[in-house]
């Protein structure tokens, strides 16, 4: 028989060493999980949103070309899709005497702390 005296087994560095390469790869794949999450949510909001936008748009244009400066429009207001609730500001300038510019913008609140924008612009000719 043969003995061996050298001691078989993992130091307590290298253990350590272990560990922590083990935790940085699992605190990398839990980020990467809710960045991916989050940008989801994102595209699901913005799908959702995207259509009413279209309308509110397409509404203040008609009421543009109809009746020019004295058009009716609603400013801002709020409104609810799904479990989220959308607040909404909408301004047209002057461009030149028949041109209108139209800025629609959108707000809506993702998680606790961050809040998301979108907006789009659009144009109106008012023939009289």
């Amino acid at each position: 028989m043969i003995l061996r005296t050298g001691n078989k087994g993992f130091t307590l560095v290298e253990v350590m060493l272990a560990t922590c390469v083990l935790s940085l790869g699992a605190v990398l794949i839990y980020e990467s999980f809710f960045s991916a999450l989050e940008s989801y949510n994102y595209c699901a909001d913005y799908l959702e949103a995207a259509p009413w936008m279209g309308e509110k748009i397409w509404q203040a244009q008609d009421n543009l070309r109809r009746f020019g400066a004295y058009a009716p429009a609603d400013n801002r207001g709020e409104f609810a899709l799904g479990n989220k609730n959308f607040k909404w500001e909408l301004s047209y300038r002057l461009i030149n005497p028949q041109l209108y510019q139209i800025d629609l913008t959108l707000f809506w609140q993702a998680g606790r702390r961050r809040k998301i924008k979108l907006s789009r612009s659009a144009y109106a000719i008012h023939e009289e």
